[in-house]
């Protein structure tokens, strides 16, 4: 017969070893466990405690069922605790770590460590030594249709500014151009002297396509995309591969500066930008921050390595077009083990469309609609349970029903299969990564509030349509209040850079839109003007406020330079000096006025 003692052991130490097996030695229970074996084995219990002590020690007073009832319980609830901490913040405390896995340890894809802290803002994270490898070589995705002579600026710039050794292949997907480029600017001499390889695609099938069959035919170690009108400049490809070596699951995007068409050359200097946000209505915004993590990738310039591409299957082939690949695949990345950096010292300069400048007109068509349900295809496969938010932004038809009685925008099963083998994350884990842009920024506010004027009774109206403003700004009037009127909505907003850590928050913003108060508007219309949020904080116009006065401020320097936004008896708008404040008393101007928990808050 088994030993009895033998028997205690195996019950102390059952839970324990059953969470090593499931690959995580949790330190607690161990603890906990090593604790009571001594108490549990007679000679032993004889040599570490005197009789005297042995008599006095109260757990030895009662059976050892309850002794060990009792660490089960302890134990058990600690693993619940880990669970819930895990599930939470992405940082299991297993043994031998400090809110996370050793560096030693390589976790599976969808694992619950993927190398950093969910709260991690420093710019400087721990790569893992087995996430770790040596590129060697680079394929650049060049997708072009009707680009014509900016296709072979952009060959040239590339096969200039790559170092040979490097540069495994430079492959242009011609979409449909006409003449094509293998016929025109990239003929058979040219592509030999640059080292092209043309994908022709007789009629236009799209931008998302074309990257995707040139993403697919690359045979280099990372595979960079670029647009077919950049000019990137010198060691750009050093920087790509030496970030994207670190870790095999990071894109890696440049500093996106300006380019001179006429000479194909950055303008401007090293000034640009790389980093947007997710908004709520499947859009991506521009913003800065000081670390070098990017929630979003802004389209087409980027760099990854051809093993992390076909692990997260690339991009959706369902996309047409153009727009929403890059909420996609940077969804993917987050969610699924890997991660997104600026490379601080690459820099690629882009010829932005601009309508005044005939040069930098599209030579392509995109299919109307096609936009928008891509975004819908990302936003309903990575949102989960805050998809629910999209109803609340009627461009996107979130209800719509496509004939065959499925959604509108197509059937996501191929992107649920990827998140599902992948063990991707929640979106709940990516706001709370990036929470110094949802929580700090108000993207996720604590209630949302009309405000209401003194003067006249009427609420502060923005008087535009949900999502993104069409020409970046906007403007609010006052209309009569109707707590059901969503355009009567506002909520703080843009992290206050003068506070310690930069929390939330500095602004006001009109709920489920880009725009933020920026003061007064048209005098003769009477009305306050709005624009694109920086969510940073660092635009001074968009500090407002209500106070505690009832007033609409705006933070100066001092007492003397601060504003405030007033409604007369007649519903005009302006921006004058404040009254009250300093010991003074003033009747308040504004108050607020049905306020509620959003959806998104819940």
């Amino acid at each position: 017969s088994v030993p009895k003692y033998t028997i205690r052991l195996a019950l102390i130490w059952l839970l324990p070893v059953v969470s090593l097996l499931l690959g995580n030695l949790l330190f607690v229970p161990v603890l906990l466990a090593g604790l009571l074996t001594p108490l549990e084995i007679p000679k032993v219990r004889q040599r570490v405690f005197s009789a005297r002590i042995r008599k006095q020690l109260p757990c030895l007073k009662v059976p050892a069922l309850m002794r060990l009832s009792v660490l089960w319980v302890l134990q058990v609830w600690w693993f619940i605790l880990w669970r819930a901490q895990s599930n939470a913040s992405g940082a299991p405390l297993a043994l031998g770590s400090e809110g996370g896995l050793s560096s030693d340890d390589l976790p599976p894809l969808g694992a619950e460590g993927f190398g950093f802290s969910a709260d991690e803002d420093s710019g400087e994270d721990q790569v893992r030594e087995n996430l770790a490898w040596e590129p060697q070589s680079l394929s650049v995705v060049l997708p072009c249709a009707g680009e014509g002579e900016y296709a072979l600026n952009t060959v040239r710039s590339v096969y200039e500014t790559t170092p040979r050794g490097a540069l495994r292949e430079i492959i242009v997907v011609d979409d449909g151009s006409s003449p094509p480029l293998a016929k025109s600017h990239l003929n058979e001499h040219a592509q030999q002297k640059y080292g092209v390889r043309v994908i022709r695609h007789e009629s236009t099938v799209g931008l998302i396509g074309s990257k995707k069959d040139g993403g697919d035919a690359a045979t280099g170690d990372i595979v960079v995309f670029f647009d077919c009108h950049v000019a990137p400049q010198k060691g750009w490809a050093d920087s790509f591969l030496r970030l994207i070596g670190e870790n095999y699951r990071r894109i890696v995007v440049p500093v996106i500066t300006d380019l001179d068409v006429g000479t194909w050359q950055q303008k401007g200097g090293n000034r640009g930008q790389a980093k947007c946000y997710l908004t709520w209505d499947a859009d991506f915004k521009w913003f800065e921050s000081e670390d070098r993590y990017v929630p979003v990738l802004s389209g087409g310039l980027l760099g990854i390595s051809r093993r992390w591409w076909n692990e997260t299957g690339g991009y959706d082939e369902q996309m047409v077009g153009w727009g929403g690949e890059n909420l996609d695949q940077s969804l993917r990345s987050w969610l699924c083990g890997g991660e997104i950096v600026i490379a601080k010292d690459a820099f690629v300069a882009h010829m932005w469309r601009v309508p005044s400048d005939p040069r930098t007109k599209a030579h392509y068509r995109v299919k109307a609609g096609a936009a928008a349900a891509n975004r819908m295809r990302a936003a309903v496969a990575w949102f989960g349970e805050f998809s629910e938010k999209l109803r609340q932004f009627p461009a996107l038809q979130a209800d719509r029903k496509a004939w065959s009685g499925g959604p509108w925008y197509g059937d996501i099963d191929n992107i649920l299969s990827i998140k599902r083998n992948l063990k991707c994350r929640s979106f709940a884990w990516f706001m709370h990564r990036f929470k110094n842009v949802y929580e700090d920024a108000g993207l996720i506010p604590p209630e949302t509030f009309g405000l209401r004027a003194s003067a006249t009774g009427e609420c502060l109206t923005y008087m535009g349509y949900p999502g993104t403003s069409p020409d970046g700004k906007g403007k609010a009037v006052l209309r009569r209040c109707d707590p059901d009127d969503d355009r009567q909505k506002w909520h703080i907003a843009n992290r206050d850079a003068t506070k310690p850590g930069q929390p939330c928050c500095s602004g006001l913003r009109a709920w489920n839109t880009d725009q933020c108060l920026a003061g007064a508007g048209d005098a003769a219309k009477g009305s306050a003007r709005t624009f694109v949020c920086d969510v940073s904080g660092r635009t001074a116009e968009q500090a407002w406020s209500l106070d505690a006065e009832g007033q609409l401020r705006r933070r100066g320097g001092g007492f003397m330079s601060s504003s405030c936004l007033e409604a007369d008896n007649h519903g005009v708008l302006k921006v004058q000096g404040c009254r009250g404040g300093g010991g003074l008393s003033a009747a308040p101007h504004w108050s607020k006025f049905s306020a509620s928990e959003p959806v998104e808050t819940r």
